[in-house]
Parts: C-alpha cells; sequence; structure tokens
C-alpha cells in the first residue's frame, strides 16, 4: 500500500496578486530585473505569453528608461538653466539632487521587486515605471497598484 503525498498548501499573498505562472514565469521575471534591459528583452523573447513575466519585463525596462528619461530632462533643462547669469549654473546642480531621489527611488523599488515580488511569483507595480511600460508597450498598465 503507498502512501499518498500530503496536500499541498495554497501559496500565500500578502497584498500582491499572486499568479499560476509556474517556476518559468518566475525565473523570467527575477532575470529581468538581475539583468536589466537584457533579461527583460530575453523574458520578453523566450516567455512572452506568460503574465508573469511580461508584466515584470516590461516593468523593468520601463524603470531603465525611466531613468535614463529623468537624466537627460535634468541635462537638457540643466544647460537652459544654467544660462541664468549668476544663478543658473546653481540652480543647475540642485536640480541633479532630484535625478539623484529618482535613481534612489527606482533602486529601492527595483529591489523590493526583484527580491519579493518577483521570486514569490506575485505581480505589484514599481510606480513611475508602471505608467512608462503602459506607454511604451501601449497597453494598460502591466501591474496594478496593491493596497
Amino acid at each position: 500500500m503507498s502512501a499518498s503525498p500530503p496536500p499541498k498548501s495554497p501559496p500565500t499573498n500578502q497584498g500582491g496578486h499572486q499568479t499560476s505562472a509556474g517556476a518559468d514565469g518566475r525565473l523570467f521575471a527575477v532575470l529581468a530585473y538581475v539583468l536589466p534591459v537584457v533579461g527583460g528583452i530575453i523574458g520578453l523573447l523566450v516567455d512572452g505569453a506568460n503574465p508573469l513575466t511580461r508584466a515584470h519585463a516590461r516593468q523593468s525596462i520601463a524603470a531603465v528608461l525611466t531613468l535614463i528619461l529623468s537624466f537627460l530632462a535634468w541635462a537638457v533643462g540643466g544647460y537652459l538653466i544654467s544660462l541664468i547669469p549668476m544663478a543658473g549654473p546653481i540652480l543647475a546642480i540642485a536640480l541633479f539632487s532630484l535625478v539623484i531621489a529618482m535613481a534612489i527611488f527606482l533602486a529601492a523599488n527595483w529591489l523590493v521587486s526583484l527580491a519579493v515580488v518577483a521570486l514569490r511569483g506575485e505581480e505589484r507595480a514599481i510606480p513611475f515605471a508602471n505608467r512608462v511600460a503602459a506607454r511604451l508597450f501601449e497597453s494598460e498598465p502591466a501591474l496594478k497598484h496593491s493596497e
């Protein structure tokens, strides 16, 4: 007589939406954050049909683009502001603190997305990156904000 395996307990869900994507979806979701742009593109090409992979890959690519766009916006705005005599260069340098704040914010969300959300197989949004992903990929926001 063989013993049947114990029943599987349902996964815990702490605020995010858990999917049944399996280990492959989580693998490519994590890869999207470990290798920022390249991992996201690989995930979209290899496992793009999986909603978990697609959401995290788009969000990962969009987070990098958000950081690049914030730096470019500062570079253009800082150059124009620096044309103002005396106070312009000081204001341009002070505005760079906004770029640094954006980088810290995205890095913190990036780590949370990698360490907690993608490894658990959950879908949770990075605030600015989710909007950029929606515009970049011409779709609804990839992930809904958790409450």
